[in-house]
C-alpha cells in the first residue's frame, strides 16, 4: 500500500472564507439574543433555555434588539433549583456595568 501525502491546499481553496475578526467587523452585525447569558437572580444558578426563548423574552419586553450587546443578560427571579415547583418565573433583561447592573427598561431602551 502506497502512502501519499495529502495536499490540504486543494481542499482549502473551495471552502468559504472566514469572516474577519477585526474590531470594526462587529459593528455592522446585530447581537443575537440567543447568546445572552441567563441566570437566577436569587441563587446565581446559570439557566439553560430552549432555542428561541431568549429572543422571545427580548421581543415581549419591548426592548430594541439593536441595543443589546455582550454585556446584556437575562435575570430570572427564581429557578427550579432555589424555588422548585413555582414555575413561571419573572425575568428581566439587564446590562452589566462597573457598579452592578441596570435594567434596560429603566434606561429607556
Amino acid at each position: 500500500m502506497e502512502k501519499r501525502r495529502s495536499d490540504h491546499t486543494q481542499g482549502c481553496r473551495n471552502r468559504p472564507s472566514v469572516p474577519s475578526c477585526s474590531p470594526n467587523s462587529n459593528k455592522t452585525k446585530k447581537f443575537d439574543p440567543e447568546l445572552m447569558f441567563v441566570e437566577c437572580h436569587k441563587c446565581g444558578q446559570p439557566l439553560l433555555w430552549n432555542e428561541g426563548e431568549a429572543s422571545q423574552i427580548v421581543k415581549q419586553s419591548g426592548i430594541d434588539a439593536k441595543k443589546l450587546d455582550a454585556q446584556c443578560l437575562i435575570l430570572a427571579e427564581g429557578c427550579p433549583q432555589c424555588s422548585p415547583g413555582e414555575g413561571g418565573y419573572m425575568v428581566r433583561v439587564v446590562r452589566l456595568r462597573e457598579d452592578g447592573y441596570k435594567d434596560l427598561k429603566e434606561q429607556g431602551n
